[in-house]
C-alpha cells in the first residue's frame, strides 16, 4: 500500500479475521473485511456534522478503480449539503417500487392469468391432463392474446385470434373460446380491468364470429351403418379399437369408458352390472354425485373377454369373466400401452381416422360428410332409440346418463329405468354386431309375451 493508498492484489490477499476489520484507502473509501472472508466497500462522509458511512457495493463486483469513483461521488455530494445515503435508499426505494409495478404488470399478462387460472382449477378436474389441454389450446389457439394484458383484450382480439379456426375446428374453437373467457372472468373478478364479456359467442356473432356447422353436434354415424362399421371395427388391432368398441354398445362417454376398471363390475343376481362412479361421470356437481349403472350386453360381455384377452396374453370366455375381474381388482380394463393409466381420448380418436384412410376418402361419415367421432356414437344409439323403439324415450335418456331438463321433475323421478334398460342394450348390441339380425320393437315383444 505505497502512500497509504491500496492496490489490487493488497484487495485480494486481505484476508478474514476472527472480527470484522478495515482498510483505508485514503479519502474516506474504507475496505470492509468480514469474518466470512466477504469484502464490502464503504464510503465515509460527513451530513451535517454527522460521520455517515454509506455501502458501495461488494468486492470483486466493484473493483477498487470503481470504488473510488463512487466514493469521491459520494463526497462531492456531502460537500454539496446533499445526504447521499438518504439519496441512495431513495434511489433503492424508487427501483423496488418498479420492480413491483414490473412483476404485478407480467402477472397482469394473459399467459400468465390463464396459468394462474388452471393451477386454481385443476384440484377440481377428474383427469390431470385436461390442464394440458388448457395449456395447449391457449398456446396454439389465442397465440396472439398470450403476451397481452388482460386489460387491453377486446372482443375483436378474441374474434381475430379464433376466426382462423371457428369454421374448420368449430369444436377445439369453441373449447378455447370457453377457456379464453375463463381467464378473462378471473382477472375481472381481481379487478385487473378485463372485460368479462370479451369471449362472449353471443356478442362476437356480431362481430362476424357467425354460427357453426359444428354447432350441429359431433359427427355421429347413421345408426343403419353401424353393423358395417363394427365388421370393419373387429379387423383392427390392438386394445383401442376394443375400448371403442365397448364405448359405443354402452353408449358411455369416452373418458368415462376409458376410465373403466374391473372391480365396477358385478356379477351377482344373473345380469352383469357395471357401475361407474358418480365422481367419473360428467357433469356431477351434486355433493354426493349417484353413480351410473349400465346393463352389460352379450355384445359388451364379448368385448370384455377381448380386452381382458389382449391385456394378459390369453383367451377369455364370457363365463371366466367373473373370476378374472375379481382377480384384476381396481385394475384398468382399457389400460395404455405402460399400464401407467388408461388410454387418452386421442388414442380411440386415431382408430376411426385410421379406419378412414384410403385413396377413395373417409367411409366413416355422417350425413353432411364429416368424420365420426367417439362421442357421435352416443347420438348413433340414441337416434336408433328414436327410430326403433320410441317407446323408450326415458330409459334411453337414462342410457345415455343425461339428467332430467327439469329439476322440479329430477327431484321426484329416482328410478334409473334399469329393468327396462337390460332389453334396449341387448338390442343394441345385437344390432351393432350382427348385421343379419333384425330389429325389434321391444314395446311390441313385450306385449306379445303378455
Amino acid at each position: 500500500m505505497p502512500n497509504g493508498k491500496l492496490d489490487a492484489k493488497t484487495v485480494e490477499a486481505a484476508k478474514p479475521r476472527a472480527g470484522k476489520y478495515r482498510l483505508s484507502d485514503g479519502g474516506g473509501l474504507l475496505l470492509e473485511i468480514v469474518p466470512s472472508g466477504a469484502k464490502v466497500w464503504l464510503a465515509r462522509v460527513m451530513v451535517a456534522g454527522k460521520r455517515r458511512d454509506m455501502g458501495l457495493g461488494p468486492w470483486p463486483a466493484v473493483t477498487l478503480a470503481q470504488a473510488r469513483i463512487k466514493a469521491l461521488a459520494a463526497r462531492r455530494e456531502a460537500l454539496g449539503g446533499a445526504d447521499p445515503v438518504k439519496a441512495r435508499r431513495a434511489a433503492a426505494k424508487a427501483l423496488e417500487t418498479a420492480r413491483k409495478a414490473e412483476e404485478e404488470a407480467e402477472r397482469r399478462v394473459f399467459a400468465n392469468v390463464a396459468e394462474a387460472v388452471i393451477k386454481a382449477e385443476a384440484p377440481s378436474w377428474k383427469n390431470a391432463r385436461t390442464a394440458h389441454m388448457w395449456e395447449s389450446s391457449l398456446k396454439l389457439h389465442a397465440a396472439p392474446l398470450m403476451k397481452q394484458p388482460v386489460a387491453s383484450i377486446t372482443r375483436e382480439m378474441v374474434k381475430d385470434a379464433l376466426e382462423p379456426i371457428w369454421h374448420k375446428k368449430p369444436i377445439i374453437a369453441r373449447k378455447t373460446l370457453r377457456r379464453i373467457g375463463a381467464v378473462l372472468r378471473y382477472a375481472a373478478a381481481q379487478g385487473w380491468g378485463a372485460d368479462a364479456t370479451a369471449a362472449d359467442v353471443r356478442i362476437l356473432r356480431h362481430l362476424g364470429l357467425t354460427q357453426q356447422a359444428g354447432e350441429r353436434g359431433h359427427p355421429a354415424l347413421p345408426w343403419r351403418q353401424a353393423p358395417g362399421f363394427f365388421e370393419a371395427l373387429d379387423k383392427m388391432p390392438g386394445l383401442a379399437p376394443v375400448a371403442l368398441r365397448f364405448a359405443a354398445l354402452s353408449a358411455l362417454r369416452s373418458g368415462e369408458a376409458r376410465a373403466l376398471r374391473w372391480n365396477w363390475i358385478s356379477f351377482d343376481g344373473g345380469q352383469a352390472v357395471l357401475t361407474v362412479p358418480g365422481l367419473v361421470m360428467k357433469g356431477r356437481n351434486l355433493s354426493e354425485p349417484a353413480p351410473h349403472r349400465v346393463p352389460l350386453s352379450s355384445a359388451m360381455l364379448e368385448t370384455l373377454c377381448r380386452a381382458y384377452g389382449l391385456a394378459h396374453g390369453v383367451t377369455v370366455a364370457p363365463g371366466e369373466l367373473p373370476k378374472l375381474a375379481r382377480i384384476a381388482g381396481d385394475s384398468w380394463i382399457f389400460p395404455n400401452i405402460s399400464r401407467t393409466g388408461p388410454f387418452t381420448d386421442m388414442a380411440l380418436s386415431a382408430v376411426i381416422r385410421r379406419m378412414n384412410e384410403g385413396k377413395d376418402g373417409p367411409q366413416w361419415v355422417d350425413p353432411t360428410g364429416r368424420p365420426v367421432v367417439p362421442h357421435g356414437w352416443r347420438a348413433s344409439f340414441r337416434t336408433w332409440c328414436d327410430d326403433c323403439h320410441p317407446g323408450e324415450r326415458d330409459a334411453a335418456e337414462k342410457a345415455l346418463a343425461h339428467e332430467d331438463a327439469s329439476k322440479v321433475a329430477g327431484r321426484y323421478r329416482r328410478s334409473d329405468l334399469f329393468e327396462r334398460r337390460v332389453g334396449l342394450m341387448e338390442q343394441w348390441g345385437r344390432h351393432c354386431v350382427t348385421p343379419a339380425a333384425p330389429v325389434v320393437n321391444i314395446g311390441e315383444a313385450r306385449n306379445a309375451v303378455r
